[in-house]
């Protein structure tokens, strides 16, 4: 009797599904890894480093005197980075704004009830704060925020550039003047950190591995939850070998064991290359890199998932050939698994590319937040590439599981045509979800039966 008619259909399905399971083993970061405290460990590490610097970089002292100091701070993007939480930069937007802090110290007497009067000096012109926030009715220590628009009145950005210089002007009755005493605080415009602060030389190799663990575990599993289906369509497209075998299928199961391993590296490969390469262009243009996500997610999504699906419709194609009536034929054979793993990379890196182009704004807000990687192409792709080896060997170790079960490999080699039309269809379907901006409904629809929301 033929091994193939002897495989229990129940046995077969229960080995399948642990092969999808061990796929699926990165789910321990999200189950059991806190990926926001680690993350904002790793940045807090980063920031404590050197927000000292960087404050003092962007700090103007307007007065010191054994009775009163003043200092302001110029909260730069690059400040918050270091210094400061996501939530701070949402409300106060140094994208469209402005933003000094005043710190007032007094050591005879009280300072004032009221918060400082600011207006900022930009070449010959003057502005006024849109936000002027601060305690009132303090003793001897204040803070205070101050945000100025980037816009003037008429809506034209105001050329901090060509003035050359911010001038910054604080007044308010201290040490018990009749008159308001006013100070100043300028800066050279534009305003930028030096080079050596923009260093990350303090990311350290166990840091780039906390950052890609905690990416894993608490930003990409929606993503990570289909590549795991298109990587099991693949194997079971690319894996089989057209046709009937002229010996039989015992014949064929010493050629799919090792195709099985060899399509799963080339799977592997193409992703973490997808990852590494958009770690290292967030690395290199910071703030960028969210602007360019955003206006070119959509066409980058379509493209990828055009090539997604031609690629599964040359699974169904490829399906439909006579080929294995050349089997043992060693050039034939070798030429069919040279093509299946060019198909198996360009699958998984359309993929991935696709994915990447959804998912792109949060790892930009991520890495810029919590790490402050600007300007560093290797830390970021770095930090991706870790992400990826992460997914990766969960995908090896169930190639590795698969190639090693006779049920499966017998079942590989004995439906190659109704398998082939499957992965056409998971293929094709997965394609089309990138094409038509569906993502995201996906995984909305399985993230709530995880418990990871």
């Amino acid at each position: 009797m033929d091994i193939a008619t002897r495989t229990n259909p129940i046995k077969l399905s229960a080995l399948l599904f642990l092969g999808f399971v061990i796929a699926s083993s990165w789910l321990v970061f999200p189950y059991f890894v806190q990926g926001q405290q680690l993350l904002r460990g790793v940045g807090d590490d980063s920031r404590m480093i050197k927000a000292g610097s960087v404050s003092r970089y962007l700090t103007r002292e307007l007065i010191r005197t054994p009775d009163l100091e003043i200092t302001a701070t110029l909260a730069t993007d690059e400040y918050f980075q270091y210094v400061d939480r996501a939530t701070i930069v949402g409300n106060l937007r140094p994208d469209r704004n402005l933003i000094f802090f005043v710190a007032e110290t007094i050591h005879r007497g009280d300072l004032p009830d009221e918060v400082p009067v600011a207006s900022l000096r930009v070449g010959d012109d003057e502005y006024f704060p849109s936000v002027s926030d601060g305690p009132s009715l303090v003793g001897h220590h204040r803070l205070s925020v101050y945000t100025f628009p980037k816009r003037d009145a008429e809506g034209n950005l105001i050329d901090i550039e060509g003035a050359g210089r911010l001038r910054l002007y604080i007044s308010n009755r201290y040490l018990g003047s009749e008159r308001p005493l006013t100070f100043v605080g300028s800066w050279e415009a534009p305003y930028s950190l030096p080079d050596e602060l923009k260093s990350s030389a303090d990311i350290t190799p166990v840091a780039v591995l906390a950052l890609g663990a905690g990416l894993l575990s608490s930003v990409l599993t929606p993503c990570l939850l289909q590549l795991v289906v298109v990587f099991g369509g693949v194997i079971a497209g690319f894996s089989t070998v057209p046709g009937q075998a002229v010996g039989g299928a015992v014949q064929l199961t010493p050629f799919i064991r090792r195709k099985i391993t060899q399509l799963a590296f080339a799977f592997v490969l193409g992703f973490i290359s997808l990852y590494a390469l958009a770690g290292a262009f967030i690395g290199a243009v910071g703030h960028q890199a969210q602007l360019a996500f955003s206006e070119y997610s959509r066409l980058v999504a379509v493209v990828s998932g055009v090539i997604v699906i031609l690629l599964g419709l040359w699974i169904g194609f490829r399906g439909t050939r006579d080929f294995a009536c050349r089997i043992p034929d060693r050039r034939a054979m070798e030429s069919l698994s040279f093509r299946d793993t060019v198909g198996t990379v360009l699958t998984s890196m359309g993929y991935a590319l696709g994915c990447t182009a959804c998912f792109g704004g949060a790892i930009v807000a991520t890495l810029v937040v919590y790490v402050g990687a600007i300007g560093s192409a290797s830390i970021g792709a770095g930090i991706m590439l870790t992400f990826g080896i992460g997914v990766a060997i969960p995908f090896l170790l169930s190639a590795y599981y698969i190639s090693k079960m006779d049920s499966i490999l017998m079942f590989l080699a004995n439906n190659s045509k109704p398998l082939s039309y499957a992965s056409m269809a998971i293929i094709i379907i997965f394609g089309l979800i990138l094409v038509t901006d569906n993502f995201h409904v996906v995984s909305d629809m399985i993230y709530p039966y995880l418990g990871l929301i």
